[in-house]
């Protein structure tokens, strides 16, 4: 397999957590982070969990880790620049958006490597398997993003909350990370992202818009993104019962 660098978008302020975690006080003691990348969830940061995961792929050389640029001393204290699972670990800041925050990390990671993927760092719970695929796809395919076929009923709605339609469901896909890309791709298509219209709102999109094939890859619903504290809760009962779950797991 290809060299690989991980790159782990930590930049967001992720204020609907924040939010709802100053709603949390209001009714007892609940303990604010810089982001949510650094919340506790069993024992240790999300993004120490997160960053596990890919330590195990032996493909994986180094991650580049953009949070935002108030955090930069908390996560140079808390985690050690020599790397992780023998990995090189750089730490960046973030900038105004999430392409911004990617595009910052991109600059400064190891040119040498084939393949860039580009992770949430509040996903801890994707499985080495699946984020495995994904390199493999990308290497034979150029383009791979994780995701799950929508299996709940969609419906489209007005500013008044009123039903306008309900979407047909055939061919629709959630997409999660990690994304992968051969470096000259992804490096492509954040050279040209200024000519993207509208909000860009994953890696993939800027790819697709440059015209290359981006295929997906299935994912685990358990491969969730933590918005509120409630989803933290979520990951920690996940964790205790036993994730990363085998054949021997009841």
């Amino acid at each position: 397999m290809p060299t690989a660098s991980v790159i782990i978008a930590a930049g967001g302020l992720g204020r609907r957590f924040q939010a709802a975690g100053a709603r949390a006080a209001e009714r007892g003691p609940f303990e604010q982070h810089p982001t949510k990348a650094f919340a506790p969830l069993a024992g240790k940061p999300v993004l120490a969990h997160t960053l596990a995961c890919f330590a195990e792929i032996p493909s994986v050389v180094e991650f580049i880790v953009a949070v935002p640029e108030g955090a930069l001393d908390w996560a140079e204290e808390h985690f050690d620049a020599a790397g992780v699972g023998g990995r090189r670990l750089k730490i960046v800041a973030g900038g105004r958006d999430r392409p911004d925050s990617v595009a910052r990390a991109l600059e400064v990671s190891d040119p040498g490597t084939e393949l860039v993927a580009v992770h949430d760092a509040v996903r801890p719970l994707i499985r080495r398997a699946v984020a495995e695929e994904a390199l493999r796809v990308a290497v034979e395919r150029g383009a791979a993003v994780v995701g799950r076929p929508v299996d709940h009923t969609v419906k489209r709605v007005a500013e008044d909350r009123s039903v306008t339609e309900t979407v047909h469901r055939h061919g629709l896909w959630v997409a999660q990370t990690p994304q992968v890309f051969r470096r000259e791709i992804i490096t492509n298509a954040y050279h040209k992202r200024d000519e993207v219209v509208g909000e860009v709102t994953d890696d993939a999109q800027l790819v697709e818009a440059l015209g290359y094939e981006v295929v997906m890859v299935l994912g685990d619903a358990v491969n969730l993104k933590i918005t509120t504290p409630e989803d933290l809760r979520i990951c920690e009962a996940i964790l205790a019962a036993g994730w990363p779950f085998d054949r021997r797991t009841p």
